[in-house]
């Protein structure tokens, strides 16, 4: 099985899609993970041994506990994006490893979360337009199609 086929089928459950959004908010254990999506600490475990298997999360050792044994503290693993079209002639899947690109850029703001709104306006004019640009390509393709026949 190939990367790519390992988050989506570990990124296909509800559940582990909601650890991960509850991860990439920050570090978190089992009971607390429990707890907070109202299901059973075992199933939490489960989840969290696929989204482990995908490499999507690691156990990043314990944290003491009042009230009973060291907790196993889980985060994200990797930064990734996956992309995927499918329409008429269009069937694509692209996965971006967030951890090859250069962050090397200077971050020099007094307000981040102005920056974190330019930079969210910016993502989604992209995605706008890379939809338009799919369209398009969608429409050439058919007529391709159809001419072809």
């Amino acid at each position: 099985m190939n990367e790519i086929d390992a988050v989506l089928m570990a990124i296909e459950n509800q559940t582990r899609r909601e650890i991960l959004k509850r991860l990439a908010e920050g570090r978190q254990y089992a009971l607390q993970l429990a707890k907070e999506l109202k299901v059973s600490q075992q199933a939490v475990v489960k989840h969290l041994k696929a989204l482990e298997n995908a490499n999507l999360i690691k156990n990043t050792g314990t944290e003491k506990s009042d009230m009973g044994p060291p907790r196993k503290i889980y985060e994200v693993n990797k930064s990734l994006s996956v992309v995927i079209d499918i329409g008429p002639g269009i069937f694509q899947i692209r996965e971006y490893n967030l951890d090859d690109i250069d962050d090397s850029v200077d971050i020099k703001c007094n307000d981040f979360g102005e920056m974190l709104e330019k930079i969210e306006r910016e993502i989604i004019a992209l995605e706008k337009k890379r939809a338009q640009l799919l369209k398009l390509k969608e429409k050439i393709v058919c007529e391709l199609l159809n001419t072809e026949l």
